[in-house]
């Protein structure tokens, strides 16, 4: 909970002030869209859908606002940090997740691209799930939803992201290494 507040703190300090800026200003203009005119606008653009339905869903309940649209970013960016806490606790020592989650609540790229109405901390979000879902496959094979849920996180990635292909790259990296 300490490490929680801490990257609270920071994501939340000064989050309203600066003005949206151009790439803001997308992500709010396609989620201004219906969610049929999203997925039609998005086909265009550089951008998988995910975020700007999510977005569109979120602005709906709490208002397009500053704050509001901002903080949606902030929410997964913190299940980041408790995702990464998790990971690392699988892999290492409870002192290491503990300075893991620590770092990651400082991250300055964290904490900037989690103040900003665009997809990077959703997307995130999705791949550290899908990385701690990849380890217990590996520790439980015989377990399929593991696998299920890699399959559905990677997905939600790739629809939040193109970059989710790095972390499939990382991931294939990984088990090669694992099986060399």
């Amino acid at each position: 909970m300490p490490i929680l507040a801490l990257a609270a703190a920071v994501r939340l300090y000064g989050l309203t002030d600066s003005a949206i800026w151009c790439d803001e200003g997308s992500s709010l203009l396609l989620s201004q869209y219906s969610p049929a005119l999203t997925w039609f606008h998005t086909a265009h653009d550089v951008h998988p859908p995910l975020y700007y339905l999510l977005l569109h869903a979120w602005m709906s309940l709490f208002g397009n606002g500053i704050f509001a649209i901002r903080f949606m970013s902030v929410v997964p960016a913190l299940g980041t940090v408790v995702l990464v806490i998790w990971l690392v606790r699988l892999i290492a020592t409870a002192r290491a997740a503990w300075l893991a989650g620590v770092f990651v609540a400082l991250l300055p790229i964290a904490v900037r691209y989690s103040q900003e109405v665009r997809m990077y901390s959703l997307m995130g979000f999705w791949l550290v799930g899908a990385t701690i879902a990849l380890v217990l496959w590996l520790k439980h094979p015989q377990r399929r939803r593991y696998q299920v849920a890699y399959v559905l996180l990677m997905t939600a990635g790739f629809y939040t992201h193109y970059f989710t292909a790095l972390c499939v790259i990382a991931h294939w990296a990984y088990l090669l290494v694992l099986c060399a």
